[in-house]
């Protein structure tokens, strides 16, 4: 192939050349920074696909011999012009060289920039002056318009030459959403421009031109590794922390040039493709897209929240702190802000940019504020003004507005002007980082702080014009408080600054508002006055403050308290003496009702009521003794006992209003497998049977008197409305907490229009019970014992079967184990693979002051692993079937010596902590206070009911929706594992349910069909709905319990692959209404025979081989009627969803994977309901089509997201 390719002077230079039929035949393509190196990369994949490509650059010569090496490595057709992206003027001139070469640009590459200073935010150079004596060529100023308005200056200038189809590549980088040490003047334009490309792309796809922002990860190059091992250095880090760092967040490990699979970085290959791809055809329909290049790099598109609660003035107090606020030139937000901390006690710095608003402002200062000139370009001046102010105290926090007020900027991005480019620029880009870097200063070298410094900026309100602008700058602050964070961070671990700075922006522009301000700036006090940390760096505004809080008014006045909200009411607290009970009674009190707390312990109840009366007579309340009340020995878990608490509370009261259940208890804290049926059950009634019993008791008094409020405490682990949320080693404190809210969601039509019911689901609480009380362990030591004690036995569970599954008998193995040596076993040449590795991994785990490396199982450890196999059906035919458990290691660990190590204990704690409290949007775990705080004003709120309160402080974990629809059927390929194989039905009342599904097994070849009923009558009905293959069919009576009777079905038929658990009767249709309401007892047969029957069949399922478990939640008659049994359902159906998203995570860590799902037979609307035969049967089919689809085998066990996001925890509802 032939073709000329231009220099600069337009002598041709020859170039192989010929018909080039690739990607981008015909497309002229504008590069800038082509003669880099990713720029040569892009340069050449062009050629190579075809395109006519123009390569841009400052310098000539360097340009032209880029452009014949790509040439002579690539071919095809190249030239280049010559400008300065950064000179609108040369930009301009360049793109009328191109138009006038070739007609018209289709194809423009952002890619030309710079690196900026390599320096932190305090030693960043803003003036060519500073730049002597440092190794940067750059300032700040120069930086952004390196990076930023290079980019700008040509999609203002190229577009006019850009037809429909035409497209823009603007090259941003994933660093500008992460911290980048050191980078800010790099980082911020970037991320500005993230948010230019977003708002160009709005502006110019209606003439068809597509814009796009392409993210690289860090490049495989040996520049990208000087500039990881240059921060490693800076921050005081390993070698290669950056790089792992970035490394962890990676979600694909790729092999590269031959190398193993591993973490690595992109290469610039891999940039070039994606560009080809958004250059081509192939991208028509992509705009405003954000295309990573990063290898799955797991970085949020923005760190935000919301505010949903009015800023609340009555406990903020300003005395003793200084506060900056940089107006810039925003005369009415300035003095507003700034009075406004001033009316909370703190001096205030108001200072105004221009020496205009100054003047304007002198005689509009409210008392406490001192206003100064604070010009953002001159850093004398600003250090000047906080020196002299400082001697009054030093600031420790700041607010900082735009230095232009809305509409200041206004219009199309794309046609702004020149001047209005180079004022942005100047007035917010760089101006920010000027400001930003004389408090960084400020701070490292004040050491008479009040309190950690904090800055929050503030957007401008809304502009009316789309606030095109403010939301370029709002990208642009994110980036550089996110930098500036982690250096802060960096310097405070280092010593180089008494304290951590911390910031946050608060995004205005989205409310237009006219409490807008105020509730801004209100928020802003909140922040900076107080010792809140918010995660999240962006804090926006909601759209309507009034829907959002309630309230018309932005800010809570120091004249709105709880006392009164309650005036006359009746609150019966149950485990109402300590953690949020306590702390509800005595707000609840502090409101003016009065409370019956009850509990067990009549010493810890008695300190409650003590200190309550006592605050309330310090307050000046009377009567309080006759207003508060207790009652001990109340055990939620004993229908008697709930009865006394009723009976005395309104012997003392007369009535109820309030049911607050709080009591409850944490449950087993262990994985389903290894829970005993009994521990499940008492979770049960304590937590959730309980609650239903009290409500049946009070309703009747509730509904006499007109008015109730019942009100169950919860947890977030119980999930939210639709959601269901797993939560591994508590299984049954999920499913209680869950059928807490479910009871709620379901039974609130039932209870009004006199009473409400409603729940709140606190996450982990900051308080005495989150610690530990009584010796016993907090929560998060508990869960690291527990975690590293599961880790061992699922390991040596593992080993067994894997032994097993090699042809080891079990018996022959429990032998070897019960020797209790991991030396000896990993040295007996004998021994299965399986166990020798597991020894030789314990052996590595010591460390010489426990003995886990030596002693591969404690007692409790050896029985739970027997009683795993022995449910497992594995034990079935050897003497160890009725072995005692408990006795039957020959070496036991020693009781002076540790088994765990502690400081590993501490370690797994210290992370359970950390991963909780990464998901608090808010940065820290609400207290009990807070929580109750936050309840009793929605106790106050008579317009809710059948609603869940999360006060939470913004946990947000993995979630699974309870609600799934239907779709398709499974594979062929996976219908073809059935053959030869054995189902299990358990059920018999559904029975043309389980007929159908028993026929659609049928048809798929299985051996057979097992069908383990309560009565011969249920298996003979359920025969009756099968037709061919019904000699395949066998029938179990379940003669005591259903384990024993699944041992048998082991034992006769050997391992199914598929098991369906119904429950083995209906639902009854009462609940509170009626001559025989549904009462404690019977509900307590409903979650036994729904959710207590589920999990004494899954735990035993999860330990079998090559299996999938589908559980089916309850069906109601067709009709207008069984209200109280479609309002069950309901309550079952939610409930067993927490059930069935948790099992299945725990049987991940299992050896036997066994794939849970779950089946509703009910929705949501009655109305949705079948109402006729034939929708009936469409309800059948389509559940026989559901089992096929969830308890057919997976295709691939080794696919792990298949298997873990596709069939794992699913509840699909036919």
């Amino acid at each position: 192939m032939n073709a000329m390719s231009k220099t600069k002077g337009g002598a041709p230079v020859p170039a192989p050349q010929g018909d080039r039929p690739g990607r981008l035949a015909g497309k002229v393509a504008l590069i800038t920074g082509a003669a880099g190196n990713l720029g040569g990369s892009i340069v050449r994949r062009y050629l190579a696909e075809g395109a006519t490509v123009v390569m841009s650059g400052r310098n000539a010569a360097r340009t032209t011999a880029a452009m014949e090496a790509a040439v002579a490595d690539a071919g095809g057709s190249a030239s280049i012009v010559t400008m300065d992206g950064a000179n609108i003027e040369s930009v301009r001139a360049g793109i009328a060289e191109v138009v006038a070469r070739h007609g018209r640009i289709d194809i423009l590459v952002n890619n030309a920039g710079s690196a900026g200073p390599k320096q932190v935010l305090g030693a960043l150079p803003l003036s060519a002056d500073e730049l002597e004596g440092t190794p940067d060529n750059e300032t700040v100023g120069d930086a952004a318009r390196n990076i930023m308005v290079v980019a700008w200056n040509l999609v203002r200038a190229a577009a006019p030459a850009m037809g429909e189809g035409g497209s823009i590549i603007n090259v941003s980088t994933i660093f500008s959403r992460t911290d980048y040490f050191g980078r800010a003047a790099y980082t911020v334009p970037k991320a500005a421009l993230n948010i230019l490309s977003k708002r160009l792309a709005r502006e110019l796809g209606g003439r068809g031109i597509r814009v796009n922002t392409l993210y690289p990860g860090p490049i495989a190059s040996e520049r990208i590794r000087t500039v990881f091992a240059a921060m490693d250095g800076l921050k005081g880090d390993a070698p290669g922390s950056t790089a792992n760092h970035f490394f962890d967040l990676m979600a694909l490990e790729r092999s590269v040039e031959g190398e193993a699979r591993a973490k690595t970085f992109p290469t610039p290959a891999d940039i070039a493709n994606a560009c080809v791809f958004m250059g081509s055809d192939e991208s028509a329909a992509f705009a405003a897209h954000d295309f990573e290049v990063t290898h799955g790099m797991a970085v949020p598109q923005e760190s935000r929240s919301e505010f949903l609660h009015r800023p609340d003035m009555r406990a903020i107090d300003g005395d003793g702190r200084s506060i900056l606020i940089a107006a810039g030139n925003q005369l009415d937000d300035g003095l507003a802000i700034a009075g406004l901390f001033a009316a909370q006690g703190a001096r205030v710095l108001l200072g105004y940019h221009a020496q205009s608003a100054l003047d304007d402002a002198q005689d509009r200062l409210p008392a406490g504020v001192t206003a100064v000139r604070f010009p953002r370009h001159d850093h004398v001046a600003m250090d000047a003004a906080l020196a002299e102010f400082s001697a009054g105290g030093a600031i420790d926090g700041a607010v900082i507005l735009p230095t232009r007020g809305p509409g200041y900027f206004t219009g199309a991005l794309g046609e702004a002007t020149d001047a209005d480019v180079e004022r942005f620029v100047d007035d917010e880009l760089e101006g920010a980082i000027a400001l930003a870097r004389t408090l960084d200063r400020y701070w490292q070298r004040s050491t008479d702080l009040a309190a950690d410094p904090r800055v929050v900026f503030i957007t401008n309100g809304d502009d009316g014009a789309g606030n095109l602008w403010a939301d370029v700058e709002r990208a642009a602050i994110e980036e550089l408080l996110r930098v500036w964070r982690d250096e802060a961070r960096v310097a405070h671990a280092q010593g180089k600054t008494p304290r951590v700075i911390w910031g946050n922006q608060i995004v205005r522009y989205g409310n237009g508002e006219v409490e807008n301000r105020d509730f801004a700036a209100g928020q802003a006090a909140r922040l900076l006055l107080t010792d809140r940390q918010v995660d999240p760096i962006n804090l926006y505004l909601p759209k309507s403050i009034a829907k959002a809080t309630g309230a018309r008014r932005a800010l809570v006045g120091t004249a709105e308290n709880i006392t009164g909200l309650h005036l006359g009411k009746v609150a019966l607290i149950t485990g109402g003496s300590a953690g949020i009970g306590g702390a509800l009674a005595r707000l609840l009190a502090l409101a003016g009702a009065k409370v019956m707390m009850v509990a067990r312990r009549e010493s810890e109840l008695d300190a409650a009521r003590e200190r309550i009366v006592g605050e309330l007579q310090d307050i000046g309340f009377a009567g309080v003794e006759r207003r508060v009340r207790t009652l001990a020995g109340v055990d939620v878990a004993d229908m008697g006992s709930l009865r006394r608490a009723v009976d005395e509370t309104l012997k003392a009261f007369g009535r109820i209003d309030y049911l607050i259940n709080n009591a409850g208890i944490s449950g087993a804290e262990e994985m389903a497998v290894d829970m005993e049926v009994g521990a499940f059950r008492h979770t049960q009634f304590a937590n959730l049977i309980s609650n239903y019993a009290l409500m049946q008791m009070v309703v009747p008094l509730m509904r006499k008197q007109g008015s109730g409020y019942i009100l169950n405490v919860s947890s977030y682990f119980g999930g939210e409305k639709f959601l269901a949320v797993s939560y591994p080693n508590r299984t049954d404190y999920a499913v209680s907490k869950s059928g807490q809210r479910a009871m709620v969601e379901s039974m609130a039509r039932h209870l009004g229009p006199q009473i409400q019911i409603n729940a709140i689901a606190p996450g982990p609480v900051d308080g005495d019970r989150l610690a530990g009380l009584g010796g016993k362990p907090g929560l998060f030591d508990r869960r690291g014992r527990l975690i590293l004690e599961n880790k061992r036995l699922n390991a040596v569970h593992a080993a067994v079967i894997k032994a097993v599954r090699g042809g080891a008998p079990v018996a022959q193995l429990l032998s070897k184990l019960a020797r209790n040596d991991s030396v000896q076993l990993s040295h007996d040449r004998s021994n299965p693979q399986p166990l020798r590795d597991l020894a030789l991994a314990c052996a590595r785990e010591g460390d010489e002051r426990c003995c886990w490396d030596r002693f591969i199982l404690t007692p409790p450890l050896a029985a739970k692993l027997l009683r795993r196999l022995r449910l497992g059906g594995w034990l079935i035919g050897t003497d160890w079937q009725t072995r005692d458990e408990h006795d039957w290691l020959l070496r036991v660990p020693p009781d002076d010596v540790p088994w765990l190590p502690v400081a590993q204990i501490g370690r797994e704690a210290a992370k359970v902590r950390g991963g909780v409290l990464s998901q608090l949007h808010l940065g820290k775990m609400p207290t009990e206070t807070e929580v109750a705080q936050a309840t009793v004003f929605f106790l106050a709120d008579r317009a809710v009911s059948g609603e869940t309160f999360m006060p939470s402080g913004g946990l947000n974990v993995e979630r699974s929706h309870t609600e799934r629809e239907l779709f398709g059927s499974p594979k062929a390929e996976r219908l073809a594992q059935m053959g030869g194989k054995t189902v299990w039905l358990v059920g018999e009342h559904l029975a043309d349910y389980l007929g159908a599904a028993a026929q659609g097994f049928l048809d798929t070849d299985v051996a057979r069909v097992v069908l383990i009923t309560a009565t011969a009558a249920g298996g003979a009905a359920i025969r009756g709905h099968v037709g061919q293959g019904a000699d395949r069919l066998e029938t179990l009576v379940i003669d005591g319990d259903i384990e024993t009777a699944m041992d048998e079905a082991l034992a006769k038929w050997g391992h199914p692959t598929t098991i369906v658990s119904t429950p083995l009767a209906p639902l009854p249709d009462r609940l509170f209404d009626g001559d025989e309401p549904l009462d404690g007892a019977g509900f307590a047969e409903v979650v036994e025979h729904n959710l207590t029957h589920h999990f004494r069949i899954a735990r035993k399922v999860s330990l079998f081989d090559h299996c999938q478990l589908v559980l089916v939640s309850p069906d109601v008659p067709m009709g207008e009627g069984a209200k109280g049994a479609f309002a069950l359902a309901n309550f079952v159906k939610t409930t067993l969803h927490a059930f069935t998203a948790t099992i299945a995570v725990e049987n991940e860590r299992l050896v036997h994977e066994v794939a849970v799902n779950q089946i509703n037979l009910t929705r949501r609307v009655r109305s949705e309901e079948p109402r006729s035969e034939a929708e009936h049967l469409e309800e059948v089919r389509r559940f026989a089509r559901a089992v096929l689809l969830a308890g057919a085998p997976l295709p691939d066990a080794e696919d792990s997201r298949y298997r873990s996001r596709i069939y794992r925890g699913m509840s699909l509802t036919v």
